[in-house]
């Protein structure tokens, strides 16, 4: 259905149609320009069932709430194509008896309600424990039935099996479909991509990125990173009114949150499911909410990493941190600990720290930690303070305690956002005796 979509109401109809007129002649069945389109695609159903022995045709159609994604802001122009489709997707339930399996995947619900309302004949999977493994690979798969390949997949880049299994995972694993089955898979597409070329890359954006869940990002007040721990009930996630779609519904409707767990009262912990998304967002984010300055936000950060992999995270806190900060639009507001901490680890999100902290002390939990070959780097941010008072926290706290057990030193960050300078004092950086 994404080749019925247009940018406006005429451009779909006319989509639809020459759809409908392709699939005619693709099965050698007359299209009658004088019927309807519904018509058309109704006479489609059955003369193509009364070809087979059967007298029954499966049917599959995908992305099927695609003509909608273009008008979620356009509510007229909205409830007419809803309108149009439920008259379209209407003639499935009417010609049950010619179709022998039918099978509809998008990537949304929110379409459910106006569109199928009347066909009771469907049913809802996408929650299912018996579906959960059916549209990506287990873990188990990549040692059973995949194994050749990753270990070609090893072979490529060096490194042994389970290395590259391991990488493999955490690019592409992590999609948990429903809360009474623990099982994940990977994206299948993206997988069968990266074994195919030996390479781990971003094949989402080309082959699963939503135009409908991206614009809608580029709109809300959140940044990437607080899409990193969510707590939802269940009922958010069925939400299927595109008037009031909260933005986590849509995101994990879209494949760009998962499951992470399930708590004892019934909530949802939702996450982001792998490197692999992570990085869409990161980019969505730049391009989409940085708009402006999006060349120099994704020029910035490669300088940057280049940097960091030839001289370390010092040189980044030194001399790069301020300068990044400083590359976040003036029109933002920054009036409090919260929003400039937002920043700041928006900052470090995009070079790849882990903003969660990861592990958590005793006594709390760092704002971020960042690791290179030089060490491990625990972060404290503050407000209109100073990048000691940080440090001192990040020391009385003990925020480094999980990561003195391994060999990398650690160096605790300080740092302080100056709302009379609009900008970040300079980082204190100090390091951990062990």
């Amino acid at each position: 259905m994404a080749s019925a979509t247009g940018t406006t109401y005429e451009d779909f109809r006319g989509n639809l149609r020459g759809l409908v007129k392709s699939l005619a002649a693709n099965h050698e069945v007359p299209f009658n320009d004088g019927e309807t389109t519904e018509k058309n695609f109704e006479d489609l159903i059955q003369a193509v069932a009364n070809k087979s022995d059967r007298k029954q045709v499966v049917v599959l159609i995908d992305e099927y709430d695609e003509p909608v994604a273009e008008f979620l802001d356009d509510l007229p122009t909205l409830d007419k194509v809803r309108a149009d489709l439920h008259a379209f997707y209407e003639k499935l339930k009417i010609n049950a008896g010619f179709i022998r399996f039918l099978l509809m995947t998008g990537v949304t619900k929110f379409t459910k309600l106006s569109i199928f309302s009347g066909m009771n004949h469907l049913k809802d999977r996408s929650m299912d424990p018996r579906f959960a493994t059916l549209l990506g690979y287990t873990p188990a798969e990549l040692d059973g039935p995949l194994r050749e390949n990753v270990e070609a997949f090893g072979e490529m880049n060096g490194i042994d099996f389970a290395a590259a299994k391991a990488k493999l995972l955490e690019w592409y694993d992590g999609y948990r479909f429903s809360p009474d089955s623990v099982e994940k898979v990977c994206n299948p597409v993206s997988l069968g991509c990266a074994l195919e070329s030996g390479k781990l890359n971003n094949y989402w954006e080309s082959t699963g990125a939503s135009r409908m869940i991206l614009n809608r990002l580029a709109r809300v007040d959140k940044i990437i990173i607080d899409y990193e721990a969510l707590v939802v009930r269940p009922i958010v996630l069925d939400v299927c009114d595109a008037e009031t779609l909260p933005v986590e519904s849509l995101l994990y409707q879209g494949g760009y949150l998962s499951i992470k767990g399930v708590r004892k009262s019934g909530m949802l912990e939702l996450g982001v499911p792998n490197k692999e998304i992570r990085s869409s967002l990161r980019d969505c984010y730049i391009a989409r909410v940085l708009a402006s300055s999006s060349e120099d936000w994704f020029a910035r950060l490669d300088d940057i990493k280049t940097e960091v992999e030839e001289s370390g995270i010092e040189t980044f806190l030194k001399r790069n941190l301020r300068a990044l900060f400083a590359k976040i639009p003036h029109e933002w507001k920054i009036e409090n600990e919260s929003e400039a901490k937002r920043y700041f680890l928006l900052s470090l999100s995009l070079l790849g720290a882990d903003v969660s902290g990861e592990r958590q002390s005793a006594r709390g939990r760092a704002d971020a930690i960042l690791k290179d070959k030089s060490g491990v780097y625990v972060f404290e941010f503050k407000y209109g303070m100073s990048s000691e008072e940080a440090i001192e926290q990040a020391r009385t706290k003990d925020y480094a305690g999980p990561w003195l057990d391994g060999d990398p030193p650690v160096f605790l960050v300080g740092v302080n956002y100056d709302p009379e300078k609009r900008g970040i004092d300079d980082p204190r950086i100090e390091p951990v005796a062990v």
